[in-house]
């Protein structure tokens, strides 16, 4: 296949694949995988190393890099507050016990070389963003459990990287425990410095706009790759440890803005993870893949329940963390890109060497690979609901806005027993909405701050409900891949407004057609209020047309454990038996005063 072919191919088929994957909720790295192995070592139609040539590692290598730096950018050391120490055990004491337990499994059960066991130790240390951040989005367990998640996938990718460098050297090289220790010591500080001055460097030039924001992104995707090729001719394997560090610094700068950034960043992983998977997939030999058997399997599985296990109650022992979420830590170690690229790259070291085992590499370490993020990927959504750390459908509503019909529809949302949180700029309203114990952001929803440290726990509905249109639209495309376009909701503030009449705008009309922001805030001066009749068998849902109307705006319906409808224009509201139905209405008219006996009534 030419390279031009290749390159067509692997994107075309990687985009299809992550659709499909998001169809079926499952992770696309299962599909990335087999695709890989079936157009590779199956079918062989399909020759990543024959197609790329002599560029294929440093390809490999490269994309690597970029995916770390984008996770390091989402780092935030705000969310370490109470769960510090236990990321820093994770990925120090966790990490040593995982790489002990797994040599041990991989000697006994295994019946692999020792040198090997070593090796491959080192390598499954790894777990990476790629697999853990996208499961953690798709299963949204209550912080700190995603924060301490992410800091340890991004983390321990260049520590175990590093690690696994070292165990290669030893084992290939006979290198003493001198030479071991220098070249730990020169990595860290080549790829830490380096990372961190370049880092700092980029943050000063866009801090004093000496670089226009078009060029923001083109100028960070120069650094990565300089810093990245730079750290590695310095130092092998420092380069993944100064991307991530300078993603890291760059993330943490209160000064500079890195939303948009890291918006592109998040949008080239995709593409790079599912490239990354099908080539590593389609080069590998199938022969090798299966040359352990049901040992590889019983490996992984020990992996999965015993060793995991083991290392978070070690990193999690005598901390304050509930035992729900050390559980759930314990339920969550997928293996991912990094894994794959490092086992890849080192089978062909040992190739080189004929140090022998190379085949055992890739037997064990894909495997591994393969059925835990099956395992995680189908599992974890269960595990966390069972442990309750998360919510199978968070029914509760960010409202973008915190002006007076907001906090009206917060406080009836909340007296329902629905999770409610309020987001505004301005200070005033911000204010009034806690007055009312409403829990409330101030501050943009447009933000990298408020994506990274909001609270988002049983949130499931986005309504955009501020007077500024371009504000609406905005937050509503920022949700749309966390909660779907069927749970955005947005208020129409100008109803022949060009952008109404195009039909871009993202939402669904929330209440009825023709209903705006203005004609609402009419309503509440007039003294409607928001009502929460019950339909019941003796108020049923012609007796609710009778007493309210058609003046009356059905707003939403709480069924039994506040499962919530929001009311919309293309969708009436169901008026069963046992719902709720919020409705903004006036006041009923006052009866008239019965006059006392004898009272002479004027005519």
């Amino acid at each position: 296949m030419e390279p031009l072919s290749a390159f067509a191919f692997v994107f075309a088929v990687g985009a299809l694949a992550q659709w499909f994957a998001w169809r079926v909720r499952l992770p696309a790295i299962v599909f990335l995988l087999a695709i890989g192995f079936l157009v590779g070592p199956v079918l062989h139609v399909f020759d990543p190393v024959g197609a790329f040539g002599p560029a294929f590692r440093p390809i490999i290598s490269l994309a690597v890099g970029f995916i770390l730096f984008e996770g390091g950018l989402t780092l935030r050391f705000d969310e370490l507050r109470g769960s510090g120490k236990v990321v820093r055990n994770l990925v120090t004491v966790g990490a040593l016990a995982t790489w002990g337990l797994s040599v041990l499994a991989a000697v006994l059960v295994a019946g692999v070389d020792a040198r090997v066991a070593t090796l491959v130790g080192a390598i499954l240390v790894l777990t990476g963003p790629t697999v853990v951040i996208p499961l953690v989005r798709h299963v949204q367990p209550r912080p700190p459990i995603g924060p301490i998640l992410r800091w340890e996938g991004i983390l321990i990718d260049p520590i175990g990287a590093l690690l696994a460098l070292l165990v290669l050297e030893v084992s290939t090289a006979d290198a003493g425990a001198e030479h071991v220790v220098i070249g730990l010591l020169l990595t860290i500080a080549v790829g830490g410095g380096l990372g961190l001055a370049v880092g700092r460097a980029v943050a000063f030039l866009f801090e004093r706009y000496l670089v226009p924001d078009m060029l923001h992104v083109p100028f960070t995707f120069g650094a990565v790759a300089a810093v990245f090729a730079g750290a590695n001719a310095l130092q092998d394997e420092a380069g993944l440890l100064a991307v991530t560090v300078m993603g890291i610094v760059l993330g943490n700068r209160r000064a500079l803005e890195t939303a948009h950034i890291a918006e592109w960043k998040e949008h080239l992983s995709t593409i790079l993870v599912s490239a990354l998977f099908l080539c590593i997939a389609a080069k590998l030999d199938l022969a090798q893949m299966t040359q352990l058997g049901w040992r590889s399997v019983a490996y992984a599985a020990l992996l999965i329940v015993v060793v995991r296990p083991v290392a978070v109650w070690l990193s999690t022992a005598g901390s304050e963390l509930p035992w729900r979420d050390r559980a759930f830590l314990m339920a969550m170690a997928p293996r991912g890109i990094v894994a794959a690229a490092v086992s890849a790259e080192f089978s062909l070291a040992y190739e080189r060497t004929d140090a022998g085992g190379a085949g055992a590499i890739v037997a064990l370490v894909f495997p591994v690979i393969v059925i835990s993020v099956v395992f995680y990927g189908v599992a974890a959504g269960p595990i966390a609901r069972r442990l309750r750390v998360a919510e199978p459908d968070p029914q509760g509503v960010l409202i973008v806005g915190a002006e007076l019909l907001a906090r009206e529809i917060a406080v009836a949302l909340r007296e329902q027993g629905v999770q409610v949180m309020l987001v505004d700029t301005n200070a005033a309203n911000a204010a009034a909405a806690r007055t009312l114990g409403l829990r409330t952001w101030h501050g943009s929803v447009l933000s990298s701050r408020f994506v990274d440290e909001a609270d988002m726990a049983g949130i499931g509905n986005v309504l955009a409900m501020t007077p500024s249109e371009e504000v609406n639209r905005l937050a509503l495309r920022q949700f749309a891949a966390v909660f779907g376009r069927a749970r955005l909701y947005r208020l129409v503030g100008q109803p022949n407004s060009r952008e109404e009449r195009s039909g871009r705008m993202p939402g669904r009309v929330l209440f009825r057609e023709g209903v705006t922001i203005e004609a609402l805030r009419e309503r509440l001066a007039d003294g409607a209020r928001i009502r929460s009749p019950k339909i019941t068998e003796q108020f049923g849902p012609e007796a609710y047309a009778a007493k309210y109307g058609d003046a009356a705006l059905p707003m939403f319906v709480v069924g039994p454990e506040a499962r919530l409808q929001v009311v919309t224009a293309d969708q009436p509201p169901p008026l069963r038996v046992g719902c709720t139905i919020l409705t903004l209405a006036l006041p009923e008219p006052a009866a008239a005063p019965v006059p006392p006996a004898g009272a002479v009534t004027p005519s």
